[in-house]
């Protein structure tokens, strides 16, 4: 009988392991995100703010802001004016982490901020209930000048964006080469609030070219800087672009599951597949059998 019940007890162990070697483990189901900021929690608009985090959902995250002025479901923290509850893409690296550059100064719709409390919040594509917020301050500057891009192509557009003096009523724009000659000369309007956007096209060759914005109004001139680098060549051949879009680039993503990351599983029983583990267990469990059988003949 010590010999039925030991075989019976080494019978019941390798069972054990070969239902435990058939269930395959899952994996970042219950995905978590992580979001931290860097500095001291006070900014201005137009600083460079650098966010951290790390996602273990194993898909793309976004990145929204909300806060006063701003939709309630937060938006993109580089278009104040794209759909809300979408966000831009967060590059995220293999093993999880991830860093989001955000440069205040080329946000479209800044004219939205105001002095206040803002919170950012990371959440996952396909699960967006999978989040996570930091709240920070951000506080408008007295006055700044700002071009939403620094480096352009001959053609291109260039958008200014900034805040005067109060009182101001209209500002004259200079664009000056490396010698300081002047080559252009616009005058642009200025809201009740102090904010001003202009654009003009950059038909200038390449090279620095500096910007200032003034009135006998104003205390001080405004100043910035822009750079006409050469067009690029259109006839090499395509690349492969990315999936996941650069902390510069302003793509909004919707926060909808995607129909393609469905996978189909088969419904015949013989499409599982064991591990060589689990019938390494199978075998045991055949030879285990038998010697049970053979004892209790013997008995």
């Amino acid at each position: 009988m010590d010999s039925v019940r030991l075989h019976t007890n080494f019978f019941s162990f390798a069972l054990f392991i070969a239902v435990m070697s058939i269930i395959q483990p899952v994996l970042a189901q219950d995905g978590s995100m992580i979001i931290s900021y860097r500095g001291s929690g006070g900014y201005y608009l137009g600083d460079t703010v650098v966010f951290d985090g790390r996602t273990t959902a194993g898909t793309p995250g976004l990145l929204k802001i909300s806060g006063p002025g701003l939709p309630q479901e937060g938006v993109p923290v580089y278009d104040l004016n794209g759909v809300p509850g979408s966000g831009n893409t967060i590059p995220v690296n293999e093993d999880g982490t991830w860093r989001f550059v955000w440069y205040s100064a080329t946000v479209k719709g800044s004219e939205k901020i105001r002095t206040a409390r803002y919170t950012f919040t990371a959440f996952d594509l396909t699960n967006p209930e999978k989040t996570a917020s930091v709240t920070i301050l951000l506080k408008m500057p007295y006055v700044y000048l700002s071009p939403q891009q620094r480096e352009v192509t001959p053609g291109d557009y260039v958008q200014l964006n900034g805040i005067t003096e109060l009182g101001v009523t209209d500002l004259k724009i200079d664009l000056t080469d490396s010698n300081g000659t002047i080559l252009r000369s616009y005058t642009s309007p200025v809201s009740g609030s102090g904010y001003f956007n202009y654009g003009f096209r950059a038909d200038m060759q390449p090279g620095e070219y500096f910007v200032s914005v003034s009135n006998p109004a104003m205390k001080e001139v405004l100043r910035t800087t822009i750079i006409v680098v050469p067009q690029r060549d259109t006839r090499q051949p395509a690349t492969t672009t990315s999936l996941i879009s650069t902390p510069t680039e302003s793509v909004s993503v919707p926060p909808t599951p995607s129909p393609n990351l469905t996978q189909r599983v088969s419904s015949s029983p013989s499409a599982i597949s064991l591990s060589p583990f689990a019938a390494i267990a199978g075998l045991i469990i055949v030879g285990t059998i038998a010697i049970v059988r053979s004892t209790i003949r013997k008995q």
